[in-house]
């Protein structure tokens, strides 16, 4: 048997060179999706968190004090309104049971059926005044509610703010970490001079 010592030391160092150029080359190959993940992780981190209490300050808002306080003048209105209503049904009822014996049987029923007629359109009307305030409370906070997001966004681009939580979704949190005073202060200022508008219901054919 023939040991070739040359030969030998040739082809392991053909062998070192190739596994060293493989090596390099898957190298070379993922150190741009290293650098890769790298921006993707930089991109999804982060570092300013916030806070607010979004219900508080539509509850407490200047805003709605004065929507309370327009509506609450305005069932006043209506209560007024149907108080009166409820007086005239109650005459044309008493007036109505005093002619029935002096009137034909037919007569008095159609008259009966008419008073029904217009009780129900009384009736229909007080549900319909007071959905139509329901209403206006709803869309004043919906707007209330959308302005007060539109300055939480400005605020958390101003101070550079990643993410801000609803404080009903976190357990414990900083107190420094809470911007609803801040948000509160500013929507009072931007509200300062919104008007309400109360559309009256549609009056029934009855009425």
């Amino acid at each position: 048997m023939y040991f070739y010592p040359d030969k030998f030391r040739a082809h392991n160092l053909l062998r070192y060179l190739f596994m060293a150029s493989a090596i390099f080359g898957a190298a070379v190959f993922l150190m741009p999706l290293t650098a890769k993940a790298q921006d993707v992780d930089e991109r999804f981190s982060v570092q300013r968190a916030a806070v607010i209490d979004l219900a508080r300050i539509i509850r407490e808002s200047e805003a709605t004090e004065r929507v309370r306080a327009l509506l609450d003048t305005k069932s006043e209105e209506f209560q007024k309104e149907f108080a009166e209503k409820e007086v005239q049904l109650l005459a044309k009822e008493k007036e109505l049971k005093a002619r029935q014996g002096l009137i034909s049987e037919e007569a008095y029923q159609e008259e009966v059926r008419a008073f029904q007629r217009e009780v129900a359109a009384v009736q229909q009307d007080i549900q319909n005044k007071r959905q139509s305030l329901d209403r206006a409370l709803q869309q004043a906070q919906d707007k209330i509610r959308q302005l007060a997001t539109t300055i939480v966004a400005e605020q958390a681009s101003a101070l550079n703010i990643d993410l801000v939580f609803k404080e009903e979704q976190l357990l414990i949190f900083r107190n420094q970490l809470n911007i609803t005073d801040d948000v509160l202060e500013r929507l009072n200022i931007r509200t300062k001079d919104a008007q309400l508008e109360i559309s009256e219901p549609t009056k029934t054919k009855s009425e």
